[in-house]
């Protein structure tokens, strides 16, 4: 069964709605991928979603119930030392998360983890493929039998 490391730039918008309704939320609650995070990355998460333009969106409940999930039933692991660093030092975590993991997959919108060099290198190196949402559900589904 494939893993994934989820960035922020895709657990914003599952927090900004209920989390049923997000196609990467059903598919995990189907037992169709690995969910893979790290405390320091839902840390970050929090800590994004606390700033004021994002914290009016946000209901606060359901942040916290979307962490809560993740704590209780995803793979939680410590990030990486060595790892390859991202021109955003900021997305350090999420490669330091994925590569401790041994994930398969980075789910990002984040231009800077998609970076040709950046992906290649994860891709060659550590087998992890950088993938926008849509890939990865496409992924999936290319995995599911029938």
């Amino acid at each position: 069964m494939p893993s994934a490391v989820v960035d922020l730039t895709e657990l914003v918008p599952i927090a900004m709605r209920r989390m049923d309704r997000s196609p990467l939320f059903q598919r995990w609650m189907a037992g169709d991928f690995v969910w893979v995070t790290s405390v320091a990355l839902l840390s970050e998460f929090k800590q994004v979603t606390n700033r004021s333009g994002l914290a009016r969106r946000i209901r606060r409940l359901a942040r916290d119930a979307l962490i809560d999930k993740l704590l209780a039933d995803a793979v939680i692991v410590t990030p990486a030392t060595d790892f390859p660093h991202c021109r955003d030092p900021k997305d350090d975590i999420v490669i330091a998360t994925a590569v401790a993991a041994r994930a398969d997959f980075i789910v990002t919108a984040d231009d800077d983890l998609h970076d040709p060099a950046l992906a290649v290198h994860l891709q060659d190196e550590w087998k992890i493929r950088v993938a926008f949402m849509g890939e990865f559900l496409d992924a999936l589904t290319a995995r599911s039998p029938g």
